[in-house]
Protein backbone atom coordinates (compact mmCIF):
# COMPACT_ATOMS: atom_id res chain seq x y z
CA UNK A 1 0.00 0.00 0.00
CA UNK A 2 1.53 3.32 -1.11
CA UNK A 3 1.74 6.22 1.29
CA UNK A 4 1.12 9.80 0.11
CA UNK A 5 4.23 11.89 -0.29
CA UNK A 6 5.02 14.82 1.97
CA UNK A 7 4.11 17.23 -0.81
CA UNK A 8 0.74 15.54 -1.34
CA UNK A 9 0.00 15.57 2.39
CA UNK A 10 0.88 19.24 2.58
CA UNK A 11 -1.46 20.03 -0.30
CA UNK A 12 -4.33 18.05 1.22
CA UNK A 13 -6.73 20.25 3.24
CA UNK A 14 -6.87 19.49 6.96
CA UNK A 15 -10.63 18.93 6.80
CA UNK A 16 -10.18 16.31 4.09
CA UNK A 17 -7.42 14.51 5.99
CA UNK A 18 -9.60 14.41 9.08
CA UNK A 19 -12.64 13.21 7.16
CA UNK A 20 -14.56 16.44 7.71
CA UNK A 21 -16.29 18.64 5.20
CA UNK A 22 -14.32 21.75 4.29
CA UNK A 23 -16.27 24.99 4.83
CA UNK A 24 -14.84 26.29 1.53
CA UNK A 25 -16.16 23.47 -0.65
CA UNK A 26 -19.63 22.53 -1.76
CA UNK A 27 -20.77 19.35 0.01
CA UNK A 28 -20.87 16.29 -2.21
CA UNK A 29 -23.04 13.17 -1.92
CA UNK A 30 -20.37 11.40 0.14
CA UNK A 31 -19.45 14.37 2.31
CA UNK A 32 -20.02 14.05 6.07
CA UNK A 33 -22.93 16.12 7.37
CA UNK A 34 -22.18 19.55 8.71
CA UNK A 35 -23.37 20.65 12.13
CA UNK A 36 -26.21 23.11 11.80
CA UNK A 37 -25.57 26.55 13.24
CA UNK A 38 -27.85 27.66 16.11
CA UNK A 39 -30.87 29.62 15.01
CA UNK A 40 -30.71 33.38 15.66
CA UNK A 41 -33.70 33.16 18.00
CA UNK A 42 -31.94 30.51 20.09
CA UNK A 43 -28.83 32.69 20.31
CA UNK A 44 -30.99 35.63 21.37
CA UNK A 45 -32.64 33.51 24.06
CA UNK A 46 -29.23 32.37 25.35
CA UNK A 47 -28.08 35.99 25.47
CA UNK A 48 -31.20 37.00 27.38
CA UNK A 49 -30.76 34.19 29.90
CA UNK A 50 -27.06 34.98 30.23
CA UNK A 51 -27.83 38.62 30.92
CA UNK A 52 -30.34 37.69 33.63
CA UNK A 53 -27.97 35.16 35.21
CA UNK A 54 -25.05 37.58 35.21
CA UNK A 55 -27.12 40.36 36.75
CA UNK A 56 -28.46 37.98 39.42
CA UNK A 57 -24.93 36.91 40.38
CA UNK A 58 -23.72 40.51 40.44
CA UNK A 59 -26.59 41.65 42.65
CA UNK A 60 -26.04 38.77 45.06
CA UNK A 61 -22.38 39.73 45.25
CA UNK A 62 -23.35 43.27 46.19
CA UNK A 63 -25.96 42.14 48.71
CA UNK A 64 -23.65 39.61 50.40
CA UNK A 65 -20.07 40.85 49.98
CA UNK A 66 -17.16 38.67 51.06
CA UNK A 67 -14.38 40.24 53.09
CA UNK A 68 -10.85 39.86 51.76
CA UNK A 69 -9.12 36.74 53.04
CA UNK A 70 -12.33 35.02 54.18
CA UNK A 71 -14.23 32.08 52.77
CA UNK A 72 -16.08 33.21 49.58
CA UNK A 73 -19.47 32.10 50.83
CA UNK A 74 -21.48 34.05 48.25
CA UNK A 75 -19.74 32.53 45.23
CA UNK A 76 -19.86 29.14 46.91
CA UNK A 77 -23.62 29.42 47.44
CA UNK A 78 -24.20 30.68 43.90
CA UNK A 79 -22.38 27.73 42.35
CA UNK A 80 -24.14 25.21 44.58
CA UNK A 81 -27.55 26.73 43.86
CA UNK A 82 -26.80 26.81 40.14
CA UNK A 83 -25.86 23.13 40.16
CA UNK A 84 -29.14 22.26 41.85
CA UNK A 85 -31.23 24.42 39.51
CA UNK A 86 -29.56 23.07 36.37
CA UNK A 87 -29.96 19.41 37.38
CA UNK A 88 -33.60 19.89 38.38
CA UNK A 89 -34.28 21.85 35.20
CA UNK A 90 -32.87 19.12 32.97
CA UNK A 91 -35.27 16.54 34.40
CA UNK A 92 -38.23 18.83 33.82
CA UNK A 93 -37.11 19.87 30.33
CA UNK A 94 -36.11 16.42 29.06
CA UNK A 95 -38.60 14.14 30.81
CA UNK A 96 -41.57 16.07 32.23
CA UNK A 97 -42.46 19.13 30.17
CA UNK A 98 -43.57 18.92 26.53
CA UNK A 99 -40.77 19.38 23.97
CA UNK A 100 -39.74 23.00 23.68
CA UNK A 101 -37.10 24.94 21.78
CA UNK A 102 -36.25 27.82 24.07
CA UNK A 103 -36.58 26.76 27.73
CA UNK A 104 -33.34 24.79 27.86
CA UNK A 105 -31.11 27.40 26.17
CA UNK A 106 -32.79 30.19 28.14
CA UNK A 107 -32.44 28.77 31.64
CA UNK A 108 -29.78 26.09 31.17
CA UNK A 109 -27.16 27.49 28.81
CA UNK A 110 -28.06 31.13 29.36
CA UNK A 111 -29.13 31.76 32.95
CA UNK A 112 -27.33 28.95 34.78
CA UNK A 113 -24.26 29.31 32.57
CA UNK A 114 -23.89 32.98 33.53
CA UNK A 115 -25.18 32.62 37.09
CA UNK A 116 -22.57 30.05 38.07
CA UNK A 117 -18.92 31.02 37.79
CA UNK A 118 -15.74 28.98 37.61
CA UNK A 119 -13.49 31.98 37.00
CA UNK A 120 -14.57 33.85 40.14
CA UNK A 121 -14.15 30.68 42.18
CA UNK A 122 -10.62 30.27 40.82
CA UNK A 123 -9.73 33.90 41.55
CA UNK A 124 -11.08 33.59 45.09
CA UNK A 125 -9.05 30.44 45.72
CA UNK A 126 -5.93 32.08 44.27
CA UNK A 127 -6.34 35.05 46.61
CA UNK A 128 -6.67 32.72 49.57
CA UNK A 129 -3.48 30.91 48.56
CA UNK A 130 -1.71 34.26 48.16
CA UNK A 131 -2.81 35.28 51.68
CA UNK A 132 -1.40 32.07 53.12
CA UNK A 133 -4.81 30.60 53.88
CA UNK A 134 -4.05 27.29 52.19
CA UNK A 135 -6.50 25.26 54.23
CA UNK A 136 -9.35 27.63 53.47
CA UNK A 137 -8.45 27.66 49.78
CA UNK A 138 -8.36 23.87 49.54
CA UNK A 139 -11.58 23.59 51.51
CA UNK A 140 -13.17 26.11 49.17
CA UNK A 141 -12.10 24.25 46.02
CA UNK A 142 -12.91 20.72 47.14
CA UNK A 143 -15.97 21.88 49.06
CA UNK A 144 -17.32 23.59 45.95
CA UNK A 145 -16.83 20.40 43.96
CA UNK A 146 -18.43 18.15 46.57
CA UNK A 147 -21.31 20.50 47.34
CA UNK A 148 -21.95 21.10 43.64
CA UNK A 149 -22.15 17.38 42.94
CA UNK A 150 -24.37 16.89 45.97
CA UNK A 151 -26.68 19.71 44.91
CA UNK A 152 -26.91 18.32 41.38
CA UNK A 153 -27.68 14.87 42.79
CA UNK A 154 -30.41 16.36 44.98
CA UNK A 155 -31.89 18.18 41.99
CA UNK A 156 -31.95 14.96 39.97
CA UNK A 157 -33.53 13.06 42.87
CA UNK A 158 -36.29 15.63 43.36
CA UNK A 159 -36.94 15.84 39.63
CA UNK A 160 -37.18 12.07 39.27
CA UNK A 161 -39.47 11.89 42.30
CA UNK A 162 -41.80 14.36 40.60
CA UNK A 163 -41.57 12.32 37.40
CA UNK A 164 -42.39 9.08 39.25
CA UNK A 165 -45.38 10.72 40.95
CA UNK A 166 -46.67 11.90 37.56
CA UNK A 167 -46.28 8.40 36.13
CA UNK A 168 -48.24 6.91 39.05
CA UNK A 169 -50.99 9.48 38.63
CA UNK A 170 -51.22 8.80 34.89
CA UNK A 171 -51.31 5.05 35.51
CA UNK A 172 -54.15 5.43 38.02
CA UNK A 173 -56.08 7.63 35.60
CA UNK A 174 -55.59 5.12 32.80
CA UNK A 175 -56.73 2.25 35.03
CA UNK A 176 -59.79 4.20 36.11
CA UNK A 177 -60.63 4.96 32.48
CA UNK A 178 -60.35 1.28 31.50
CA UNK A 179 -62.20 -0.16 34.51
CA UNK A 180 -64.43 2.54 36.03
CA UNK A 181 -66.76 0.01 37.67
CA UNK A 182 -63.93 -1.54 39.70
CA UNK A 183 -62.84 1.85 40.97
CA UNK A 184 -66.37 2.78 41.99
CA UNK A 185 -66.82 -0.58 43.72
CA UNK A 186 -63.54 -0.16 45.61
CA UNK A 187 -64.61 3.30 46.74
CA UNK A 188 -68.04 2.08 47.85
CA UNK A 189 -66.78 -0.95 49.81
CA UNK A 190 -65.40 0.98 52.82
CA UNK A 191 -68.63 2.98 53.09
CA UNK A 192 -70.69 -0.24 53.05
CA UNK A 193 -68.52 -1.84 55.71
CA UNK A 194 -68.78 1.26 57.90
CA UNK A 195 -72.58 1.18 57.61
CA UNK A 196 -72.67 -2.47 58.66
CA UNK A 197 -70.52 -1.76 61.71
CA UNK A 198 -72.79 1.07 62.80
CA UNK A 199 -75.86 -1.13 62.32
Amino acid sequence: MTQPSTEQAAETPDDERLGEASPFEEPGPDSPPRRAAPAPKVLAVIALGGFAGGVARYELGLAFPTAHGTFPATTFGINVAGSFILALLMIFVLEIWPPTTYIRPLFGTGFCGAFTTFSTMTVGADQLFADGRTGTALGYLFGSLAAGLGAASLGLTIGRSVLAARHRAHAEQAEHAEHPEQTEHAAATPATAEGQVRA
